[in-house]
């Protein structure tokens, strides 16, 4: 019995420091998850049996985890030194090369384990080695893509991104053009927002050690005009999807996707109110929706309307269609920990207007 409570509490510990990367970031950061609103957008679409829908859902949230677990493990088995000369954390930073070497063919495995599932869809497994390919070669020598300014950029977004939100899209066998297509932008210029934040963040660590990210290539300035120029894009992306969306679903007496209306109304309703915040303040104010803590509508349009409250509304629909998809919605309900009253207050109170600098 002591044996194998030993054995239970070292493979816990285990998981924890490897695949629960800081402090189970996977689950966080982690494309699948943040664009989640797919899964159940082509579900409404396709008019998928809840019960088929949940195996394939769920094996491929494990088969993403386990893909994204890889790539930052990849990531933190490549940058070791450098991390320790920044002072950042890294996973790997007692582990010998040759264990922290299994770790991340370990994750990989996992990745394999669960893929095998959707091997057989058309176009997967192509995009698969792809994705593995770009993942794996993003950080490791001699190629590290990281470091080839713009290609190292876009590369990383096509990986994180792109690449997943097209495995979705195999892995369910739905490929209309317009979905496909405008989706698929959109997503890019998410990743892309999110990259271009983190390269600005790590702009001085970065080009002291002379790391050849974009944003050291390119100057601190023009990344920044950049990294606007793209959550302005990601903004009007959406709008168009969502325009998209609509139109796609026909009309209310074929289809209740069509009650999507209301939630493009919404959508417009912030879109709005971020715009007029810009032009109130005279372009004086933070749009930047990746500062912790921050709590506005910035925030509110980039993270929680699309990462919830857009796969919420579809869930719903799904729900009242077929009560098996109520299984994916309490998932996500605690997920996103919506049964947390004060959590809730703080995102409806960040659309409250902020009051005018002087």
């Amino acid at each position: 019995m002591l044996k194998r409570n030993r054995l239970i509490s070292g493979f816990i510990q285990f998981a924890n420091r490897y695949f629960g990367w800081r402090g189970w970031a996977v689950l966080t950061y982690n494309s699948v998850i943040e664009n989640v609103f797919l899964f159940f957008y082509i579900a409404l679409q396709k008019k998928l049996s809840g019960k088929w829908f949940l195996f394939y859902f769920f094996t491929f949230f494990l088969f993403s985890a386990a893909s994204t677990t890889y790539g930052y493990l990849v990531n933190d088995f490549a940058d070791k030194e450098l991390d320790l000369f920044h002072g950042k954390d890294n996973t790997f930073v007692s582990d010998s090369k040759t264990k922290a070497a299994f770790v991340v063919l370990l994750s990989l495995f996992l990745s394999i384990v669960f893929g095998m599932f959707f091997v057989r869809e058309n176009f997967f497994l192509g995009l698969w080695i792809c994705w593995a390919l770009v993942a794996t070669f993003y950080s490791l020598k001699p190629i590290r893509l990281k470091e080839k300014g713009k290609i190292g950029l876009f590369c990383v977004v096509i990986a994180q991104r792109v690449l997943p939100t097209l495995l979705i899209f195999a892995a369910f066998q739905y490929f209309r053009p317009p979905d496909v297509i405008l989706f698929t932008i959109y997503i890019f210029f998410r990743g892309l927002s999110s990259d271009l934040n983190h390269q600005l963040e790590d702009y001085e660590k970065d080009a002291d050690t002379g790391t050849g990210t974009y944003t050291v290539q390119a100057g601190f300035q023009k990344a920044r005009k950049f990294f606007r120029f793209s959550l302005e894009a990601e903004k009007a992306l959406l709008f168009i999807c969502l325009i998209n969306m609509c139109v796609q679903t026909g009309s209310l007496k074929s289809n209740p996707a069509s009650f999507l209306f209301p939630l493009f109304a919404v959508y417009v309703v912030l879109y709005g109110l971020s715009w007029w915040q810009i032009v109130r303040h005279k372009g004086n104010v933070d749009v930047n929706p990746y500062v912790r803590g921050s709590r506005n509508v910035f925030h509110f349009i980039h993270h929680t309307f699309p990462s919830v409250l857009l796969p919420l509304y579809l869930l719903v629909l799904l729900a009242l269609r077929d009560w098996t998809f109520a299984v994916p919605l309490l998932f996500l309900a605690v997920y996103r920990k919506l049964y947390s009253i004060e959590l809730i207050q703080k995102s409806l109170s960040s659309l409250r207007i902020q009051p005018k600098t002087p």
